[in-house]
C-alpha cells in the first residue's frame, strides 16, 4: 500500500525538529557558560542560535499557507447549500 504524500505533515515535522534542535543547542550552550574561560564566544553563539530560531519563527509566520492542512484551505460560505469553495482561488 502506497501512503499518500502530505506536504503539510513534512514541513510541520521538519520545522518542529529544527526548532527542537536549536532549543537543545541553546540549552547546552548556556550550560557550558560556567565551563568556558572565554564567555564572549558563548554569548556570540547564543546570539546566533537565537537569531536562527527567530528566522524559523518568521518563516513560519510569513508562510502559513505552507503549513495548512489541505482541508484548511477550503472554507464554507453562507450559500443556501453551504457550498465549499477553495479560498486559494
Amino acid at each position: 500500500m502506497i501512503k499518500p504524500f502530505n506536504k503539510y505533515y513534512v514541513l510541520r515535522i521538519t520545522s518542529l525538529h529544527i526548532k527542537k534542535a536549536i532549543d537543545t543547542s541553546i540549552r547546552k550552550t548556556y550550560d557550558r557558560l560556567k565551563d568556558v574561560p572565554s564567555r564572549n564566544e558563548v554569548f556570540e553563539t547564543l546570539d546566533v542560535l537565537h537569531k536562527i530560531r527567530k528566522l524559523m519563527e518568521d518563516f513560519e509566520s510569513n508562510n502559513k499557507h505552507l503549513y495548512q492542512r489541505p482541508e484548511e484551505s477550503k472554507e464554507v460560505v453562507g450559500t443556501e447549500e453551504n457550498e465549499v469553495v477553495d479560498k486559494d482561488k
